[in-house]
């Protein structure tokens, strides 16, 4: 079974390297979810250049803020094998998340985004404090981020009616683990003709004089 690892710098991918990964995984913080904050555009080739001068059959994919061709394109010519997709494919009709969190996220772009550890600190989660997750603002957020000590003193009223919010697909009361691409995707569609699109815009793009 081949063995992928997700790495945020240099130097986690080539604790990677070490550890004998066949696939890594370069994510920006771009990137919904949990990371660090070295940017996608300048992660990559780094780590692909890091990759050709000491691992050169491990492969190299990039993730953070790629959403389409233009997206899978560039991590081409930066030296990407192949490219991870999170956030455009968490809004299609497949994935396995709430319609109000779908339309919340259709509803804003990138700069609604923000790096915080508030959702993890509800939930009493332990997170390295190294790792925040890019999550989209809401009234949550905008209480208790930068307020993260007294979130962890709040009343146990204030985890309940997060966690409610997350169980109910809830966009207000919950966190919606999305990344700052969302401001290029305009439709929940079907995965496989948002890979087309993508893949076709790319070659496209690729193949300019």
């Amino acid at each position: 079974m081949p063995l992928l690892c997700q790495v945020q710098t240099r130097e986690d991918a080539q604790l990677a390297i070490d550890a004998g990964a066949d696939v890594i995984v370069a994510q920006g913080s771009e990137a919904g979810g949990h990371g660090d904050t070295r940017g996608t555009l300048t992660l990559v080739p780094e780590v692909a250049d890091l990759l050709a001068s000491s691992s050169p059959e491990t492969l190299l994919c990039a993730a953070g803020g790629i959403v389409d061709g233009r997206g899978l394109a560039a991590a081409l010519v930066l030296g990407a094998d192949g490219i991870l997709v999170g956030s455009r494919l968490w809004a299609t009709d497949e994935a396995n998340v709430s319609k109000s969190m779908q339309q919340a996220v259709l509803a804003s772009t990138g700069d609604d985004t923000i790096r915080t550890n508030v959702a993890d600190v509800v939930r009493k989660l332990d997170w390295p404090s190294r790792f925040t997750a890019r999550v989209l603002r809401n009234r949550f957020t905008d209480t208790w981020h930068g307020r993260e000590s007294e979130l962890r003193e709040a009343d146990p009223a204030v985890e309940r009616d997060w966690v409610e919010g997350w169980a109910d697909g809830d966009p207000g009361r919950s966190n919606t683990f999305t990344g700052e691409g969302i401001g290029m995707i305009h439709s929940i569609e079907p995965a496989a003709n948002a890979l087309e699109r993508m893949s076709a815009q790319a070659m496209s793009l690729l193949q300019r004089d």
